[in-house]
């Protein structure tokens, strides 16, 4: 099997991404699909990176973060008592970043595709040229990010012949800025990139902090980290200090408990104080974005674009401030931290070949009664068998059915997913923005989506208008995604539900495979005309599934490929909502005749 992988190693998180024949997806690295940009010498020696560098009881001291800042600084890192240059611990990222792709994936990459910032000069490229050698990867090619995410936005859109788009690239630990055309197919570079070395998502999270500190009479900063209480006290403020610019990112305002050895005390931030803090940041920003415009010799009226990449340019005022000073369209990312990786590896790919390209037609040739007859999309032949990824919902296990002769297999049992509990190869998830849609377990009270409360009825999920959110069941990591082509002929998605309050925004139903493999149905109609108070079954072919559609302008995009793999699905069962909604699911199965009843809903009402 030949892939392709991108790596975007970045300032706080790195991001992986795979493309074949059959797409391109992320690499699910973790329940969040991304891992963060840590490195830890463990006790006992060995050096860990990601997440299982942030052990619970690690000294600090020992730990590196934002190492990327300073590749090619001579001055070793110190951990545990042994010197690490940078390029020696992106190069320990990458080799447990490839380690776990070619697990997940089923082998080696054939190709592999670094990014790095634009601003670059020679000196730091060379040394990032040293980080897949000294992760013995011999073949590599490096590629700017914005390039990277130009590529990844132009099969979201695709771009025509001399258009022009800026990239502004707004990451953990730094700025960049590119001014990019398409000419003949490909990006090329227009003018002088502009970046600033020492911006980023991490200098907001300094400004939080700076703003307590200051609020607290100087109480952060009188922490002693030589002190290991003090270390921890101090790690765990910058950690709140994070969380608090995520939220305020669609919260008017958060209150904070800081730990102090004194005892907690509390603060409260509003996004006024916190746009006031970061203001200045993002208009450095903004005047990089004109001086690189104005590099290329052109002014904002010869753009079509301004494309928002990394995980920063979520803060709700870099966009505002550059559509204020630009008048152009701002093109965002429901996933930001994923567009880098994703251009990449769109670029590694292996060539295609005849084979390769190959499709499978789709399930019975006849139509089920009671829905109307449409055209059948074909469906993708699966290349490889990809690990569940996050931010998607249920994936069921495989069955096997076998044909002799003429003789018709018998159809696949009905497969259980939430009946009065979920399952116990699955979890359960709520997810928004306020977590960068990563999710989080069913807990009563759940503050990062909707409220999901299990009642002897079945899951309540309650939306409010605050942010759009979602709820989904999800295999657990060792369980295989599924094979539901049995279920293609006359199978149906059927759950239960108990309408409580209509949406009053858009709401989608979706089935998924490997991120950003996945389709999503229109629901807003389908949950508006359930009965109130009333339980009622509801059953969705599969084939409805075969084609998805773009949510409405001003909604959240979804980012799916909008076709289903039916052997990989690891998410039949996901629903959004952009504002309020209250429901109780339950009986959340896939049947395999369901399809056949009068009573299914018709693909055209999901249109």
């Amino acid at each position: 099997m030949r892939y392709g992988v991108g790596i975007d190693l970045g300032t706080s998180f790195t991001s992986a991404a795979f493309s074949m024949p059959g797409g391109t997806r992320m690499v699910s690295m973790s329940p969040a699909v991304i891992v963060p940009s840590v490195a830890y010498r463990a006790p006992d020696g060995p050096l860990l990176t990601g997440d299982a560098a942030l052990h619970p009881d690690a000294d600090p001291r020992n730990v590196a973060r934002h190492f990327k800042r300073r590749l090619g600084d001579p001055t070793p890192l110190l951990l545990g008592g042994t010197g690490y240059s940078p390029a020696e611990l992106m190069a320990a990222q990458l080799s447990d970043v490839l380690a776990t792709t070619a697990r997940l994936v089923g082998g080696p990459p054939d190709s592999v595709v670094l990014t790095y910032p634009a601003m670059w000069g020679p000196y730091r490229r060379e040394h990032f040229a040293e980080v897949p050698r000294l992760a013995d990867v011999p073949d590599f090619r490096l590629l700017t990010e914005p390039e990277a995410a130009a590529t990844h936005y132009s099969t979201e859109r695709r771009l025509g012949d001399g258009e022009v788009i800026a990239v502004y690239d707004l990451g953990g630990g730094t700025f960049d800025t590119t001014i990019l055309r398409m000419r003949d197919g490909r990006m090329e570079i227009l003018g002088t990139p502009e970046g600033i070395e020492y911006l980023g998502g991490t200098d907001f999270d300094d400004a939080i902090c700076a703003h307590l500190d200051e609020r607290l009479d100087g109480a952060i900063s009188e922490l002693d980290q030589s002190d290991p209480e003090g270390a921890q006290a101090r790690a765990a403020i910058q950690a709140m200090c994070l969380r608090a610019k995520e939220e305020l990112s669609s919260e008017p305002d958060v209150l904070l408990s800081v730990p102090l050895p004194g005892g907690p005390r509390e603060v409260t931030i509003t996004r006024l104080e916190f746009n006031e803090m970061i203001t200045p940041a993002v208009r450095q920003t903004i005047d990089a974005l004109h001086r690189t415009t104005a590099s290329a010799g052109l002014t904002a009226d010869d753009l079509s674009a301004v494309l928002l990449a990394g995980g920063s340019s979520r803060v709700p005022l870099v966009g505002q401030l550059i559509a204020e000073e630009f008048d152009k369209p701002v093109r965002g990312s429901l996933h930001p931290k994923h567009t880098v990786a994703l251009g990449a590896a769109q670029v590694s790919a292996p060539p295609r070949s005849a084979a390769s390209t190959s499709v499978a037609g789709g399930a019975s040739a006849g139509t089920p009664a009671g829905r109307p007859s449409r055209p059948r999309r074909k469906w993708l032949v699966p290349g490889i068998a990809a690990a569940a990824v996050v931010l998607v919902g249920i994936a069921v296990t495989s069955f096997v059915t076998t044909t002799g002769g003429t003789t018709a297999a018998p159809p696949p049992a009905p497969r259980v997913v939430y009946d009065g509990q979920i399952a116990a190869e699955f979890s359960g998830f709520g997810a928004s923005e306020l977590n960068d849609w990563r999710g989080e377990s069913f807990t009563d009270g759940l503050a990062q989506g909707p409220r999901i409360r299990s009642t002897s009825d079945g899951l309540r999920a309650t939306w409010d208008d605050a942010l759009p959110a979602q709820v989904y069941v999800q295999t657990k990591g060792d369980v295989p995604p599924v094979d539901l082509s049995p279920y293609l002929a006359e199978g149906a998605l059927v759950f239960d539900a108990v309408l409580h309050a209509p949406p009053t925004g858009y709401a989608g139903i979706a089935v998924h495979c490997d991120y950003p493999c996945g389709v999503e149905l229109p629901a807003t109609e389908l949950f508006r005309d359930l009965p109130l108070g009333k339980r009622t079954t509801v059953e969705i072919p599969l084939e409805c599934f075969t084609e998805g559609k773009e949510r409405p302008t001003g909604v959240p995009s979804h980012e799916l490929t909008s076709t289903l793999e039916p052997g990989k699905v690891n998410t039949p069962f996901v629903v959004f909502s952009q504002k309020s909604m209250d429901v109780t699911f339950s009986n959340i199965r896939w049947e395999p005749t369901a399809a056949n009843d009068p009573l299914a809903t018709g693909c055209d009402a999901m249109s």
